[in-house]
């Protein structure tokens, strides 16, 4: 009988060992609020982690929330278009630091939010076009006292494939007021981006704008500089550039102008929760130097927040100034727009 007793405590410590064992090699997945679950990496795609727990099962966590992943598994990373990493274990140094021991060597990560996609299925050949964009209607409508009726038309498509992107932008905006019409302005600009690092780029931008009641019949420019890429991931993305380029610009009751210019764009956004609310904005800097006072701004701010499949919903404010406007026009345009958008 002692026999037997001894012989049951091997096991049981046998069996404690063989546990701890398997629980000490186990994944684990740290959030900010402080919670550890042990389990392994599904995938991680479109802002959220799937993760398989020991205990519960499997589960769905906005990338927003971790902090950090152990897995035993090796797994491809996508931190940007430009940066593809293969068979990639995720270790921890100390408490703080996330480790990626790829093929390619280690990498040192310092937030998941720099992390565009984890999956353990091979990605896309990078000879492939990507392909973005959105069509949005926008609009605000007012009675009573005023009556004002105020629409807007955007297009936004970009593609890319490995260092070449191509993007083009169109949007059209009409506003009237008691039969009216207070606003009739339209622009198209094309943008061609060529990637000489994982975040720099040159950049080419030819852009038409006319603007009806800033007397503005035409303004035509090209330009040429450089951009840095800090963010492209489904959780944010921030790209800014600058360049010098040349205008052509055609007044109804000034005379033509030509003027060298520089010309500065930021591109900004953040997706806020796991609901899918993101926040955005967009501005472009133009500087004439004919007249040194004399630059513009372009911004447009707002919300996005998904209703059903691609349709997103969205208001924002447009926010255009001149420092020093046409004849008979004013410095500024402000308009609060409300609508929709589909994307792919």
């Amino acid at each position: 009988m002692p026999h037997d007793k001894s012989l049951g405590k091997k096991l049981l410590l046998a069996l404690i060992l063989f546990a701890t064992a398997g629980w000490a090699h186990a994944g684990m997945l740290v959030l900010k609020n402080g919670d550890r679950i042990a389990g392994e990496l599904i995938v991680i795609s479109e802002g959220m982690v799937r993760w398989q727990g020991d205990m519960t099962g499997e589960v769905a966590v906005p990338q927003l929330y971790v902090v950090s992943i152990e897995a035993r598994d090796l797994f491809e990373i996508e931190l940007d278009a430009q940066r593809q990493l293969s068979e990639c274990q995720m270790k921890m140094r100390g408490d703080s630091q996330q480790l990626l021991n790829c093929k390619e060597g280690q990498a040192e990560l310092s937030s998941w939010m720099r992390v565009s996609k984890v999956s353990a299925r091979p990605f896309i050949k990078r000879d492939l076009w990507r392909q973005t964009g959105y069509v949005a209607l926008s609009a605000r409508d007012a009675a009573g006292n005023t009556e004002e009726q105020a629409l807007e038309l955007d297009l936004k498509l970009s593609a890319r494939r490995g260092s070449i992107r191509h993007t083009a932008v169109a949007t059209y905006n009409v506003q009237q007021q008691s039969d009216t019409k207070t606003r009739d302005d339209r622009r198209a600009e094309y943008q061609y981006d060529h990637f000489f690092s994982d975040k720099w780029y040159a950049n080419s931008v030819a852009s038409y704008e006319q603007n009806i009641f800033q007397s503005l019949e035409s303004r035509r420019l090209a330009a040429g500089g450089v951009g840095y890429q800090f963010f492209d991931t489904d959780m944010m993305r921030l790209s800014v550039s600058a360049s010098l380029g040349y205008a052509v610009e055609a007044y109804a009751n000034d005379p033509d102008r030509r003027a060298l210019v520089f010309r500065e764009s930021t591109d900004f956004s953040y997706l806020l929760n796991a609901l899918g609310w993101q926040f955005f904005h967009r501005n472009t800097f133009l500087q004439l130097f004919d007249k040194g006072d004399d630059w513009r701004i372009q911004t447009e701010t707002g919300f996005r927040l998904p209703v059903i499949g691609t349709l997103t919903a969205q208001a924002k404010l447009k926010f255009d100034y001149a420092n020093i406007p046409a004849e008979q026009a004013e410095s500024m345009d402000r308009i609060w727009m409300f609508g929709l958008s589909y994307d792919w």
